[in-house]
């Protein structure tokens, strides 16, 4: 049995390496969404739901809780401590495959943020270029390794027509010292984080659709089922502050603010601003929109794809276990 290791705190941990956990209300009318361990930019439409008012709006009552630095990604969930996380569609497939009651139903990231950085002078272009060629990646599991496994593909080639090289999440440090040829690593995260280091990079050409989906809104199918108005509810709210996120980045960034501790001097408001520019790019997606509505071929796709992966499910998977779209607000 593979682990399922914290995809979307993989976007953060290059980031910022500071961990806390805020405190939650366990009470019955509350409903609590988990992030994972630190507060970072990213998340900015989640906290400007929360600070315009927009749950109490609908009449919910929201927490927002980030997680421990050890916390499993769907601990808290299963075990009734939240009732919403953010995870991404690989780890609720795989999940799945464990027997976990899990169900995602609202997409975050409309585009999926994994890409194949590598420095400008390698005369890598093309994923073809990296045959022979050393390829660092946090590890040989979650959205980074998945990604690598169908970039390789696209171009007819396997893992074992590359070096891969576990670096954990060093990817700046890794690229910039040329201990690799390349690095597995997120256009809103390290992309940003080597351009801000004066490392002079290039995403390696792909003409290929990366059959993952990311971050997404995840929660079980019991407590969708028995609570399905409440649920509506909260996914309009999210959406709302995701769309304020987009369309005023200054307060996206003032609401990150009081509750990042680490925005404190010029280059890391610097940063973690060029971090939301890119998030909300993501969150837009090919259509600029911000929808929650998720793509059901590419939960298909995903699925086929992992399950032709040899040992990395341990049961057959079927799109209704792991997404639904009927819960999310209507255009």
């Amino acid at each position: 049995m593979r682990p399922i290791v914290r995809g979307i705190a993989g976007l953060l941990t290059a980031v910022f390496v500071v961990s806390g956990c805020s405190s939650t209300s366990s009470s019955s009318d509350t409903t609590v969404i988990g992030l994972t361990y630190v507060p970072n930019v990213q998340f900015s439409g989640v906290y400007l739901a929360e600070d315009n008012g927009d749950y109490s709006k609908e009449g919910v009552k929201v927490d927002i809780r980030h997680h421990g630095n050890d916390e499993g990604v769907f601990t808290a969930l299963v075990s009734g401590q939240e009732q919403l996380v953010l995870a991404t569609g690989d780890e609720v497939v795989q999940a799945r495959s464990q027997g976990m009651d899990v169900i995602s139903v609202g997409q975050y990231y409309r585009e999926q943020p994994n890409v194949i950085l590598t420095r400008a002078d390698t005369g890598i272009k093309s994923v073809s270029d990296l045959k022979g060629k050393k390829v660092g990646i946090p590890g040989e599991y979650g959205s980074s390794w998945l990604a690598l496994q169908a970039y390789l593909a696209s171009a007819h080639m396997t893992t074992a027509d590359i070096s891969v090289v576990s670096i954990g999440y060093t990817q700046v440090s890794a690229l910039n010292n040329k201990d690799v040829d390349a690095v597995v690593g997120f256009a809103n995260n390290d992309a940003v984080q080597l351009s801000a280091a004066g490392v002079d990079t290039r995403v390696v050409d792909c003409d290929c659709t990366i059959p993952l989906v990311s971050a997404s809104l995840v929660t079980t199918s019991t407590w969708a089922k028995e609570n399905p108005e409440k649920l509506k509810k909260i996914l309009r709210a999210t959406q709302q502050g995701m769309t304020a996120a987009v369309e005023h980045p200054d307060q996206a960034f003032a609401a990150t603010e009081k509750r990042d501790t680490t925005l404190t001097d010029d280059k890391t408001r610097s940063t973690a601003t060029q971090i939301l520019n890119a998030t909300n790019l993501l969150i837009l997606g090919a259509n600029s929109k911000v929808s929650l509505e998720q793509d059901q071929n590419r939960w298909h796709e995903m699925i086929n794809f992992m399950s032709s992966i040899s040992g990395l499910l341990e049961r057959e998977v079927t799109l209704d276990q792991v997404m639904t779209n009927d819960y999310i607000p209507q255009s």
